[in-house]
């Protein structure tokens, strides 16, 4: 019968009673029709009061080895009572039977993993007599070069081995490595185990060791306090009862507070970095291992050694050898990125492509999150170089310079080709006026080159052009004049290439000139509120003569006022990221709202800077006032809480409300939050344009 049971006609119980396990062989038994439903068992089955038909069905489960996994759960825990018997009666009475433990412990587990599913009454009984086994088999402390109990679903019982090897980590005044730190975060009843943490728990452990020794290094150490580690045991046997044992030499410092802030922040932190991985995880569970999958990652997780990133990146490698630069064919990159049947990306898995190459150092262009079209292996993409850190969404001066080049581009194209010594000059003439930093200026010849390698396509462009409002057109014309007066020198070739975009947009060419004197005399800008003549009083009596200079002025040179610029990008940042979408033949420029004004506002003094009526409407989805509120937000990277309250209040909305019905919106838009973040929020710009597209 495989042993560990009782067999005899008497053993006593605590109680004074019978052992209920007692296999009485003086007992009948009807093996002709044994009880294998367990119809006759009651609550607490004992061998002596069950019928001979369901004794019967008890001896053959045990004879033939106790792994028929339909057996009336009543049989089961019969069989448990006499194991409680010998660890708390006998073996607590004579220690030198604990060399049983072991055997007792196998066959325990066997049966929970077996009935676990099947009764969760057994199932708590059999876990938690398993942690009384564990309890008494550690005769000597855990020490750090144990190993900690393995991460399990159920969370509801603290393993008394990880309280041991706590303990005995905190007596001796050693650091909590990594992997005993997880486990304790784990269990730990105040720390919830969050999705990313138990859909993707093999990513999450070793993200979390590692994101724990960046901070801790070895490990941080715990005071090992007064408390020492006790147990409670209620057997699920009714002739026992409670059972009370304690550690004398290992304290317990599971329940420490200040050690539970410590890993709060990590696994907190480690389940926010793998939140976008385990939310396509979760859409896509049959993808996992794949080269999308991978991008998902945060990138001290990405594999390099092996697989379909190793050949992905030694293919990357090879072609940015020579310059950190290349232009190849939608084609070509397709044959290491997987594009399906369609031969075109959608654009949440071009910012999969691009995000995993922005983990292994390299960039593309086009690029979705930066106003791209989304790739096809009928155009060609440039791949090249990024220095760790590159922004992953456009500043409202990356987003000015690549709206004027658009155009150029346009305007040279429809004198029948690009010329590459023009938009080389714009390009240097942008990246200076507006101030773009080095990564910009790296992106930015990127797409200029893209730009050379591209048939721009002027179908169909006139007509989405004038589905924007003259307001949005005068406001663009303003920003490219603006941006072409910003050193001072104005060209005649770009008094020629203004006059072309004014007319692609259907503006008066012929203003170009005065309103490029406007802006070099720095009257452009309209002002913002009165302006002042003379100070109120009483006015001084005659003409007085002003005192004359006592040094001739210096010569400053020309200097435009950079706050012109910014207010300029600030107020068209709407209208350029529409324009962004103009030469994706794709997409459509939605209509603008009806009744606007006809030239772009500035705010008031009631209105929080940001938002502009003028660009303003209607997004699916969304009524009136989140469109409203959702332009205000186009060209912002980021703002702290009191603005977006401010900005809420304005439109009339609840603050809370209206991040939970963007961001719902956003989610059904891209897949992504619109903005994330506490007292500081940030704007995904990726998600922000995939609801205004």
């Amino acid at each position: 019968m495989g042993g560990l049971i009782y067999v005899g006609t008497a053993l006593t119980s605590p109680n004074g009673g019978t052992e209920s396990s007692l296999i009485n062989p003086a007992l009948r038994i009807n093996s002709q029709n044994p009880d294998w439903a367990g119809q006759s068992l009651d609550y607490w089955p004992s061998y002596e009061s069950i019928t001979p038909a369901a004794r019967a069905a008890y001896l053959t489960w045990l004879a033939d080895g106790r792994r028929y996994p339909e057996v009336p759960i009543g049989y089961v825990f019969l069989f448990m009572y006499g194991l409680e018997h010998r660890v708390l009666v006998d073996i607590g009475r004579d220690p030198s039977l604990a060399g049983e433990l072991v055997p007792i412990r196998a066959e325990m587990l066997s049966l929970l993993n077996l009935h676990g599913d099947r009764s969760s009454s057994f199932s708590g009984y059999a876990s938690r007599f398993l942690n009384l086994i564990d309890f008494m088999l550690m005769q000597g402390p855990a020490s750090a070069g144990g190993e900690p109990p393995a991460l399990t679903e159920s969370r509801w019982l603290v393993p008394i081995s990880l309280k041991v090897g706590l303990g005995d980590l905190a007596a001796n005044a050693n650091p909590i490595p990594a992997r005993w730190a997880l486990a304790w975060a784990w269990f730990h009843p105040e720390i919830p185990v969050r999705t990313p943490a138990s859909r993707c728990t093999e990513e999450f452990a070793r993200l979390f060791t590692l994101r724990y020794q960046q901070k801790f290094g070895d490990g941080f150490t715990v005071r090992p306090g007064k408390t020492t580690i006790r147990t409670s045991y209620h057997t699920a046997s009714s002739q026992i009862g409670q059972a009370d044992l304690e550690m004398d030499n290992i304290p317990d410092v599971f329940a420490q507070q200040a050690p539970l802030r410590k890993l709060a922040e990590v696994f907190d932190g480690v389940s926010a970095e793998l939140e976008p991985y385990s939310r396509w995880l979760g859409r896509n569970p049959d993808k996992a291992g794949t080269l999308a999958a991978a991008a998902l990652l945060p990138r001290d997780l990405i594999d390099g050694s092996t697989g379909s990133v190793r050949d992905f990146q030694d293919w990357l490698t090879e072609k940015l050898a020579a310059s950190g630069t290349a232009l190849i064919s939608g084609a070509e990159l397709f044959n290491h990125w997987p594009a399906g049947a369609t031969g075109k990306l959608s654009k949440p898995e071009t910012v999969n492509l691009v995000t995993l190459l922005d983990s292994l150092g390299a960039a593309l262009e086009p690029d979705v999150r930066f106003g791209g079209a989304a790739v096809s292996e009928l155009t060609p993409v440039v791949l090249f170089r990024v220095q760790p850190g590159s922004p992953h969404s456009p500043t409202p001066a990356y987003s000015t310079a690549l709206t004027m080049m658009h155009l150029a581009a346009a305007v040279t194209a429809a004198d029948g080709h690009i010329l590459p010594a023009e938009l080389d000059h714009l390009t240097a003439h942008l990246e200076s006026s507006l101030q773009l930093t080095t990564p910009e200026r790296t992106r930015l010849q990127a797409h200029l080159q893209w730009l050379g390698a591209t048939e721009v396509k002027l179908t169909g462009l006139t007509k989405r052009l004038e589905s924007l409002s003259g307001a949005q057109k005068a406001a663009v014309g303003d920003m490219l004049v603006t941006v072409a007066a910003a050193d001072g020198h104005i060209a005649p070739a770009e008094v020629t290439t203004l006059q072309k975009i004014y007319k692609l947009l259907g503006l008066e060419a012929s203003t170009v000139s005065s309103r490029l004197h406007a802006a070099m005399t720095g009257s452009l800008a309209p002002a913002r509120g009165p302006v002042t003549v003379r100070p109120a009083g009483e006015p001084d009596p005659g003409y007085p003569i002003p005192v004359p200079p006592t040094t001739a002025p210096a010569e400053t040179g020309f200097v435009l006022d950079p706050t012109i610029i910014q207010a300029k990008m600030s107020e068209t940042a709407a209208v350029s990221a529409l324009l962004g979408g103009i030469f994706d033949e794709d997409q459509t420029l939605p209509a603008p709202e009806p009744g606007g004004p006809e030239r772009p506002q500035q705010p008031g003094p009631e209105e929080p800077a940001g938002t502009n009526p003028g660009a303003a409407f209607p997004v699916a989805g969304l009524d009136q006032a989140h469109s409203s509120m959702l332009h205000a937000l186009a060209g912002r990277n980021q703002l702290d809480r009191n603005e977006f309250e401010d900005l809420a209040a304005h439109h009339g909305l609840l603050p809370d409300g209206a991040l939970d019905t963007l961001n719902e919106a956003a989610l059904d838009a891209s897949d992504e939050p619109l903005i994330e973040g506490d007292e500081i929020l940030i704007i995904n710009v990726y998600a922000l344009k995939e609801l205004c597209s």
